[in-house]
This record gives C-alpha cells, structure tokens and sequence, in this order.
C-alpha cells in the first residue's frame, strides 16, 4: 500500500476522502509540476528526495491562496496531516505564520439561499429521487453526505413528525443524532421506495462502474448523481448561476442547510435549530434539557416554515383548527368523565336500595315459612294486618 493510500484509509467519510485525495494532488502538483506520475508514485517519492518541506508549502500556498479560504485551510490542513503521518513534523510557528498569510476568512462566494416559491419551481425539474433527496435536506437541515449514507432502516416515517436516525458513521464528528423530515418529505419518501427497486434494478444493468442492486441505501447513488440533478433542475428553473470572482455556482445543496437553519430560527429556539443539524456545540447541552418528544415537539411549530409545496399559511391555519379541535374533544372528555362519575354513584346507590329490598323479600319469606308452620289460618278466616306481620316476625326473631 502506498503511503497516499495508507493515509487516506486513516478517514471514512467519502467526501474527506475526496477533499483530502484532491489537496495532495495540487500540492505535488506545485511541487513537481506535471510530470505524468501517478499521485500514489509522487506519494513515495516525495520521501526520498530529501526536500525543503517549509519551503515546499510557502510555495504552495503562494499557487493556491487565490482559492476561497476555507479551501484553503483544508488543503493546508490535509498536507500538514499528511507529512504528520509521515513522522515530519514542522514548528507550531511555522504553521502559524503560514495560516496568517491565508487571504480572508470568510468564504468568498455569495451563496444564494433560496425563498420557498424559488424552491418550489426548482424542485418541479427533478425526477421522484431527487426531490425526496432535496426535500430531505431542506426539512431536516442534514449534511448531502449524511443523507446520501442514511439507510432504510435509519428511517421512522411513521412517527409524527418522521424521525431520521443519523448514525455516528454518516456525521463529521462521529457523533450520532436524530432529526426530523417535513411531511412533504416523507410523503415524497413513500413515493419513491415505491419506484426505488426498479430503478436499482435498472441502474446496476446500465451503470459502467459496479453498482450492487441490494444497495440498501435510501438514495442508493453517488454525490456527483446529486450535484447533476441538483444543478440541472437548478439551471431549468433559471438560477443557474455563478459567483464573478470564484466562479463557483451560487445555488448549491448546501444552500439547504442554510435554508433550514433561517426559516427555523424564526419559529423555534436556535439552539434547538443548531442541535438539530448537527451542530456539535449544541448538541449536548439540547439532549441533556430535552427528551426526544420535546424536540419533536418544537420540530412541529417551526415545520410549516420548511415546507415548500404548502402555503405556511394555510398549514398554520390547519394547525390552529385541529388544535381547536382538540380542545373541544378534550372538554367533551372532561364532560363524560365527570357524566361518568355521576351514574357510577346513582348506581352504587341503587345497588345499596336493591340489598335493602332484596333483605325484605328475605324476612317476609322467613315469616310467611314460620305462620305456615305455626299458625294454622282457616279457609276464609281473615287475614293478616300488616302490624300482625310485625309482631310475628318479632316473636320469631325472640
């Protein structure tokens, strides 16, 4: 294995993988130029040449500062990791010194956020796949790396709202999380597991790479899949377009993340917002003051904000009437429970009125038994007074 290739192993997620194979290749590119080596040759070689490594990075920066920072400072950060795990080692002050002549800190393209309505017409050029992708995205605030990794059985869109489980192997910093999908999302979601084996099916016979047919991925495709269907529909609804001074497109998936977090803040606590996409600042502190029912909770008073095919108003409105509903369900509950009690004491009532007569009957049997074994009335003789029956009964009692 080459040390490139040992290096990289070292990261499982697949877009650091990308970010980092990319930053090594531009920096042996400004150290050798174009020389038809492949990058795992220039990997080794690079050991051996015996070479001025400070020298070699003030360099490179000189050939890519001109890149937006964050940029930047990633590339910087996977040569430094690189020669770490290569046992070279440069001074603190020398990294120092190279960060400080990092141009900017912010990044230089201005990304376009999105309205709901732009959104929407956006939306109506992509295929089935593609809306339930960007859907999810825009509702849950997740990472496209996070969602192109999630499986079916992350999925719970039975619950109210839909429950997404973001294992710890999908996040940036290891850890997992939950989060939540509008109900256009999920209802987008059960659309397209209706239709998804046909299309794996159709895209493992087709596809030029090997591409398993039990891949068990709800979005069973690759990043550069996404950023097509992304960048098509994007381009068919006009606002394809692009940053003067990086070039770089100013719609883009991750706008999304951007979009979730705006509308969201606007209806429930930030922190809350924050935690929910993943944040890792936040997310302690939110799971420790709240249960799993209280996130989905505030996920539904700030839902109608992320919605993109319904007018928030008119969720807003539903909302309010099944609340009343609710409401109104909840006094008539009161009022039959309170009905409830009310005949379940007439009836012990009655019951206690029924054990009365019922001990009557029983001692006017026993008298009628003891006048027929005592007292022998005549044919046509007169008959018994109630006070009669009285005393009877107390002489037999006596």
């Amino acid at each position: 294995m080459s040390r490139i290739e040992e290096f990289l192993s070292l990261y499982k997620g697949k877009s650091t993988v990308t970010a980092y194979r990319w930053a090594l290749a531009e920096f042996f590119k400004s150290v050798y130029g174009e020389n038809g080596h492949k990058l795992e040759e220039l990997g080794d070689k690079y050991f051996t040449d015996n070479r001025d490594y400070e020298k070699d990075i003030t360099k490179f920066l000189a050939a890519i500062n001109d890149k937006p920072p964050k940029s930047v400072r990633l590339m910087l950060s996977a040569v430094k990791s690189f020669l770490i795990e290569n046992r070279v080692e440069l001074t603190e002050k020398f990294w120092r010194g190279v960060i400080r002549r990092v141009k900017g800190s912010r990044a230089r393209t201005q990304d376009k956020v999105p309205s709901n309505v732009e959104l929407r017409q956006i939306l109506t050029h992509t295929p089935v796949q593609g809306t339930a992708l960007f859907l999810t995205l825009a509702s849950s605030g997740m990472r496209i790396g996070e969602a192109l990794q999630l499986k079916l059985e992350d999925l719970s869109l039975d619950n109210e709202p839909a429950k997404v489980s973001i294992r710890g192997s999908y996040t940036k910093t290891g850890n997992s999380r939950i989060a939540f999908i509008s109900r256009e999302a999920t209802e987008t979601i059960q659309q397209w597991l209706r239709v998804r084996e046909d299309y794996l099916s159709a895209a493992s016979k087709k596809s030029r790479y090997e591409k398993s047919a039990e891949d068990d991925r709800l979005f069973p495709f690759e990043h550069l899949t996404a950023y097509v269907i992304w960048k098509n529909a994007v381009r068919k609804a006009g606002f394809l377009k692009r940053d003067p001074e990086t070039n770089r497109h100013t719609v883009h998936p991750h706008t999304l993340r951007k979009f979730f977090r705006s509308k969201m803040s606007q209806l429930i606590p930030v922190d809350i917002v924050e935690a929910l996409m993943g944040h890792e600042g936040y997310l302690t502190e939110v799971y420790r003051r709240y249960s799993e029912e209280d996130l989905a909770k505030f996920y539904l008073q700030g839902e109608s904000a992320v919605l993109i095919f319904t007018e928030a108003g008119e969720v807003r409105k539903l909302r309010a009437e099944v609340e009343e509903r609710n409401k109104q369900l909840q006094t008539l509950a009161n009022g039959l429970a309170s009905e409830n009690l009310e005949l379940k004491d007439r009836v012990r009532s009655l019951e206690q009125q029924v054990g009365s007569i019922q001990s009557f009957l029983k001692d006017l049997d026993a008298v009628n038994k003891w006048i027929i074994e005592n007292i022998p009335i005549p044919e046509g003789g007169p008959k018994l007074t109630k006070e009669d029956v009285e005393r009877i009964l107390k002489r037999q009692q006596t």
